[in-house]
């Protein structure tokens, strides 16, 4: 996927671009969610637009297990990297952030970076408990370089890089593990660089 570069926000787009569609070890054909991504040379920035059938969104602290919410997740290896960032969203915009070469060996990012990353939720910041009935959802994010602490970026611009884009509840009344390339294992594990689809920064 070619990252096309904006040189203002203006030149955002304001529909969602790409599909997350691969229902991944259980069926979710309820769960709709589109995102797009462009950058500025210092900042990344994802959309997500989500349509799903329940909503739960009760984790408020960095860090904090927002994967058991209804959650958008971007995770992203830069060129020839082992290690690669997890950015996971909950509805109201918390965000837990981390890097390392696998699920088991990972830092979580500082809640001084973490801080620096811009969420505009649609549904706003008060928690959610679970809570049926069909709901449209939105994402923005603003993802400044300093973020990626490991890898010492100073502009995108040209970089090649790896990602998928994922969208789960694992405590919804209805589990869910969406993603934007397949994962094409047994059991649920978000945490396989080699199926990551391909990144060009422009």
């Amino acid at each position: 996927m070619i990252v096309d570069k904006i040189t203002g926000t203006d030149q955002l787009p304001s529909e969602a671009e790409h599909s997350i569609s691969s229902q991944n070890w259980v069926e979710a054909p309820d769960v709709h969610v589109n995102f797009s991504i462009r950058h500025d040379g210092t900042s990344i920035y994802l959309y997500y637009q989500v349509e799903e059938p329940e909503i739960r969104a009760v984790n408020t602290e960095f860090n904090s297990p927002v994967w058991e919410d209804s959650c958008v997740e971007f995770f992203l290896a830069f060129g020839g990297e082992v290690g690669y960032y997890n950015f996971e969203i909950n509805a109201i915009g918390t965000v837990l952030g981390a890097f390392g070469i696998d699920r088991n060996k990972r830092f979580h990012l500082a809640d001084s970076l973490l801080m620096s990353i811009e969420t505009s939720p649609s549904l706003k910041r008060k928690p959610i408990e679970n809570k049926e009935g069909r709901t449209f959802w939105s994402m923005r994010l603003i993802i400044p370089v300093r973020v990626f602490h490991f890898s010492k970026i100073k502009n995108l611009s040209g970089m090649d890089a790896h990602a998928n884009f994922y969208k789960c509840g694992d405590k919804l009344k209805h589990p869910h593990y969406l993603s934007w390339k397949p994962v094409l294992t047994s059991t649920p594990d978000f945490h396989l660089p080699r199926y990551f689809g391909q990144l060009y920064f422009l």
